[in-house]
């Protein structure tokens, strides 16, 4: 065999172990490579929102009044990246956490989960309550929550009612 031959075997030789390689490489990228979910760990955030924010600025403390017809309080929740959906829970505490709310995040990532101001007897609630919101897991993303937070409900004084339903 002579020099120019040889070389040409090699450099074919080269040129198959390469291409080789390169096949190996990318059918072990296709196998091995994590799926969307697992690719971004979603980032969740939480924010308390309308005239109970307001009222904690001023205050120090979120609350909700029943004399006050258009109050509004909410909380936001922000998802990114924005896939997988996730389904987002208002939760309050009495003796376990007990579900108020849940809505499933909107393509934008985003979801709005409301208080109800009534409770178990119809009456305008009265006292302090623990919030939370859950966001279980899904499609390989960990299951979260936020810090618990108070929500004050002040229904009408009595003396308001005489007021309201006294004619006068």
């Amino acid at each position: 065999m002579n020099f120019a031959s040889a070389t040409l075997l090699r450099s074919r030789k080269s040129l198959i172990l390469a291409t080789f390689t390169l096949a190996a490489v990318l059918i072990a990228n296709f196998f091995l490579a994590p799926s969307k979910a697992e690719a971004a760990t979603q980032a969740v955030t939480y924010y308390i929102n309308g005239d109970c924010s307001d009222y904690y600025d001023e205050e120090g403390e979120y609350a909700i009044f029943e004399e006050e017809e258009d109050w509004t309080c909410y909380v936001s929740v922000k998802v990114k990246p924005l896939t997988p959906k996730r389904k987002v829970i208002l939760q309050y505490w009495d003796k376990k956490w007990k579900e108020e709310d849940s809505v499933t995040t909107s393509s934008k990532g985003s979801a709005n989960l409301f208080f109800d101001s009534y409770c178990n007897s119809g009456e305008f609630c009265d006292g302090t309550w623990k919030f939370r919101v859950l966001v279980p897991a899904a499609s390989g993303q960990k299951a979260t929550n936020s810090s618990s937070f108070n929500i004050s409900f002040y229904p009408l004084a009595v003396d308001d009612y005489n007021e309201d339903y006294s004619g006068n």
